[in-house]
């Protein structure tokens, strides 16, 4: 499951790194294209590194952030007992899923059922082989797919803290874990 795990991992930050380095070839060749004389300005740049930019954020926050990474004012948090933090952790966990798979349809179908997001084409970007116009829904979609995730990550958290409880807080991963967690609830 580990090996699982970190080959998808790899996977998904070769995705982001690769998306990123598109935005930035993009980039030099926007600028190529402005201010060398002969060349002709391209218009169709800033429109594919900002769908990128947004992919890649979306991408990145769904596939590559944990949960660590992210800003938490967790000051109470910590300042409670382990099985306190249990509670908090599961209760935070279900209001998540909740808020998720109560937005979700509505999201989805703004995204996707919406037939102005059918027919709102981005005019400067054509897709390669047939040459149509893309839908203005894919600029959107990102923001499904992290809705998902989200709500998988979320219903795997609740499942991890009835296991095996509360995640460690940082101070118990510098302390050595297990052994010094009933300390740190006294």
């Amino acid at each position: 499951m580990k090996k699982l795990q970190e080959w998808f991992t790899r996977g998904a930050e070769f995705i982001a790194a690769m998306s990123l380095a598109a935005i930035f070839f993009t980039f030099l060749l926007q600028i190529l294209f402005r201010y060398v004389p002969f060349l002709e300005p391209i218009g169709w740049s800033v429109v594919l590194i900002s769908l990128l930019w947004v992919f890649v954020i979306f991408f990145g926050c769904a596939f590559i952030v944990r949960e660590s990474d992210h800003v938490a004012f967790d000051v109470l948090y910590l300042a409670v007992p382990r099985h306190v933090r249990k509670v908090l952790a599961l209760v935070s966990a279900v209001l998540m899923v909740i808020a998720m798979l109560y937005s979700l349809p509505a999201m989805w179908e703004t995204v996707f059922a919406n037939r102005l997001m059918d027919l709102k084409k981005i005019q400067t970007i054509r897709m390669p082989i047939t040459g149509d116009k893309i839908a203005i829904k894919w600029l959107f979609a990102p923001f499904v797919m992290l809705m998902i995730v989200a709500t998988l990550r979320y219903l795997w958290r609740i499942y991890t803290v009835l296991r095996f409880g509360p995640p460690e807080t940082e101070m118990e991963k510098l302390l050595g874990g297990e052994t010094d967690k009933a300390e740190l609830d006294q």
